[in-house]
């Protein structure tokens, strides 16, 4: 989860509680309950439920009117802001307030200080922190002292900011240790550093004592020991920026230079490699053909595919480079969707990779709309290279979908079974012989299809295909009139497994009720240091130490305790923090070490975060929440902080520019797309977007291989034979993940259905 997000989630599913009590107006002065009207009453029901864009949007129009624009209303809008991470929204609304010293036990000023903060404006936090006077109660003095240490710590006050942060583990002494740290991180004598590290006791925190000395040694000017600390910690990014800081002179900074180039060039992970790489370009462009040459092999490996391109274009201008690095250079290209330029360098490349190239580079003339030229480039590889096993199968077995697509299935047909009948071993084998097995079935020869089918299953027992083939063997074995052979196949599959998408299918086929886990009441273990982990992660996560708060939260989920009992409390606390995907993946360890396969169970592996919203977004789309809760959990497993590698957001994984259109249409007051990871938007824009598809597709596996693959794409696949069955529409896809996606789908859907009792009044 990116840490930027990590606050989020603790703040939306566990608000706090002194927030909703302060603008209910028993603590608001001389403001009169009777102000309060019916809609800031259902905005606190709002926030109290974990939903503060829902509680947004019910305050925009009582802050629109004068006459309803009172303190208590500004006081809850700017919490809601807070907790939907729109600070810049928190500061238009609390900003110059008069109420600010007067109303509220100054938690007014407390936002105000949290939210320049999160902006970077350390003077103007610093100055909120130091006007604030919250009541006694403890954590919210706590905030403050902690906010006013984070301002005088980035002001490079450190005497300050050490004092602060240790009046403020005094305060919240939950996450004392954590604060000692970074209060030792800011203090310069080093035997007063040593005394704060005696009296710390968390585990975690003891092991961050390295790093807390070497960023010591960083504020108090000792770079060199500094920079040593971070290397021996393998921080070696930080360590080059610290010599460069250190190194005014043109050779020292050589050094360093080559150090990167090594550092970009070696094994380092992506990410670093990526922050290696802007460094690079930051401080030491232009760098030179040679050097262009290794940051693009690095970048193109590390996701960087403008950056790998621009580099091998420079590196093959100064006629640098090898054959694989031309392989490299068209991959970077068609990443970025230039596919005929990528066309151009793949036609370039010789020798190992040549096979390999020719069958990209037909792909990407294929995808750069030149069919005719592609499918004769695929043609070309069967003649050409023969031998090279990837690049023959892979040409073949394109070749019979794009056939496919224009309903020429006998010929696909052949096109299938000369990649699967040639080349046994290739990983397409077996997709092959099922798509040429379902061709045989949808023209009329049942009885041959079946024999396939038969076939497929036990040739290729641990393929992905084997359990589908079972269930197509029966299916087949009923066109062909032999319902007893049906049935064993089925039979078979319901025996070998009863959770599947398949076996749903074949349940459904022999007249039975799909399988569904034994009821069983969530009841848990009691773990106390599990409880005590999750309230400091909680309390980090809200007061912005992201990185503390994912490493409590990361211990917990490395628990070595294996124990299927512990498991399962462990994964039901992360569930009650809305950390989802945490429990699902706890879950699942847990049933791998005997945990029972029910209802208990089944709803930690298929969670619902936030069910209230959940209801309320399928409610108002007129959508199965089944179907809702299935789609998301296969989307985003629940982690409404989850960013694909295209940049889709949140719970439902919608697209920035799809989430800003959709915002429009639904006449947001406010848009930012960081509201996307906002579980109630993701929810609330999702579900409009289904129901769009809704009205366009009337079947359901046509509006989830929409969502997940665009319309334009269900309308070619529409136009293949025999898809107006479901099933086999789902089996037509020719995109693997998308045919998984929509099989995953609607077998969770089945499961969440048997889970959670959604009655038609919830709706």
């Amino acid at each position: 989860m990116p840490l930027t997000q990590l606050w989020l989630v603790a703040a939306l599913v566990s608000p706090p509680t002194q927030f909703l009590a302060l603008a209910h107006g028993g603590d608001i002065g001389s403001a009169p309950r009777a102000e309060m009207d019916s809609l800031l009453d259902d905005a606190r029901g709002a926030l109290a439920r974990g939903r503060p864009w829902q509680a947004s949007l019910l305050m925009a129009p009582v802050l629109a009117d004068s006459a309803q624009r009172s303190p208590a209303a500004v006081f809850l809008a700017a919490t809601a802001a807070s907790q939907w991470g729109g600070w810049p929204e928190v500061a238009r609304l609390l900003d110059g307030e008069p109420w600010l010293d007067s109303l509220f036990e100054g938690r007014g000023r407390l936002m105000l200080a949290r939210s320049a903060l999160e902006q970077r404006q350390d003077s103007m936090a610093l100055y909120h922190a130091l006007a604030a006077h919250p009541g006694s109660e403890s954590v919210a003095a706590g905030e403050r002292l902690f906010f006013l240490a984070t301002a005088y710590d980035r002001l490079d006050a450190r005497d300050s900011a050490a004092a602060k942060y240790q009046q403020a583990a005094e305060q919240l002494p939950l996450i004392g240790d954590w604060l000692r740290i970074r209060a030792a991180a800011v203090t310069d004598d080093s035997m007063a550093r040593a005394r704060l590290f005696g009296t710390i006791v968390n585990q975690l925190a003891l092991a961050r004592i390295p790093w807390s000395e070497a960023a010591a040694n960083h504020r108090t000017g000792n770079l060199a020991r500094a920079a040593a600390q971070y290397h021996t910690l393998g921080a070696r990014l930080t360590a080059l920026r610290l010599r460069l800081t250190m190194s005014p002179d043109s050779g020292p900074r050589a050094t360093v230079r080559q150090d990167l180039l090594a550092l970009v060039n070696g094994r380092s992970g992506a990410s670093e490699a990526r922050e290696a790489i802007a460094l690079l370009d930051s401080v030491f462009a232009p760098l030179s053909p040679d050097e262009e040459l290794i940051v693009a092999r690095a970048a193109g490996q590390s996701g960087m595919g403008a950056r790998a391109a621009g580099g091998y274009a420079k590196a093959f201008a100064a006629d640098l480079g090898t054959s694989e690095d031309r392989f490299g250079y068209g991959s970077a290209l068609a990443r970025q969707g230039r596919h005929a330029d990528a066309a151009s360098q793949f036609n370039l490349v010789r020798g190992p990779l040549a096979g390999s190239a020719a069958y990209l580079r037909a792909r990407s003339l294929v995808r750069d709309g030149q069919l005719s030229e592609g499918r004769a480039a695929l043609v070309e590889i069967g003649r050409k290279f023969p031998r090279d096993t990837t690049a023959a199968a892979s040409a073949l077995f394109l070749l019979g979908d794009l056939v496919s697509d224009d309903r020429a299935d006998r010929k696909a047909r052949d096109f299938y079974r000369r990649s699967a009948l040639g080349y046994p071993t290739s990983r397409f084998a077996a997709p092959a012989r099922f798509r040429a097995a379902m061709i045989e079935l949808l023209t009329g020869k049942a009885a041959t299809a079946a024999r396939e089918f038969d076939y497929l299953a036990k040739r290729y027992p641990k393929s992905d295909e084997a359990v589908a083939s079972l269930y197509w063997a029966g299916r087949a074995w009923a066109a062909a009139a032999d319902s007893a052979a049906a049935r064993s196949r089925w039979e078979k599959l319901l025996a070998e497994d009863q959770v599947s998408y398949y076996s749903s299918l074949a349940a459904r086929r022999l007249g039975r009720p799909a399988w569904t886990p034994a009821p069983a009441a969530d009841s848990f273990v009691s773990v106390p240091e599990v409880d005590s982990a999750v309230a400091r992660a909680a309390l980090l996560s809200r007061l912005g130490l992201l990185a503390e708060a994912r490493r409590e939260y990361e211990r917990l989920s490395a628990t070595t305790d294996t124990s299927s009992e512990r498991l399962l409390a462990v994964a039901n606390a992360f569930r009650s923090q809305g950390l989802a995907s945490q429990a699902i993946q706890l879950a699942r360890r847990a049933l791998a070490r005997g945990a029972p396969s029910d209802a208990r169970t089944y709803r930690l592996l298929y969670p619902v975060v936030l069910e209230d919203a959940l209801l309320a977004a399928a409610s108002e789309q007129r959508l199965d929440p089944s179907f809702v809760a299935a789609l998301i959990r296969q989307e985003s497993m629940f982690n409404p902080a989850a960013t694909s590698p295209v940049g889709a957001r949140g719970l439902m994984q919608v697209m920035p520019e799809l989430g800003g259109r959709l915002a429009r249409s639904l006449e947001y007051p406010v848009w930012d797309p960081v509201l996307l990871y906002q579980p109630d938007v993701s929810l609330q824009l999702g579900s409009y977007h289904l129901q769009e598809l809704s009205g366009r597709y009337v079947q359901p596996v046509h509006i989830l291989a929409a969502y997940n693959a665009g319309a334009s794409r269900v309308e070619r696949w529409s136009r293949r034979v025999g898809v107006d069955d479901p099933e086999v529409f789902a089996e037509r896809i020719p995109f693997a993940e998308t045919r998984g996606y929509v099989r995953a789908i609607q077998r969770n859907q089945e499961i969440y259905r048997t889970l959670y009792s959604w009655s038609s009044e919830q709706l």
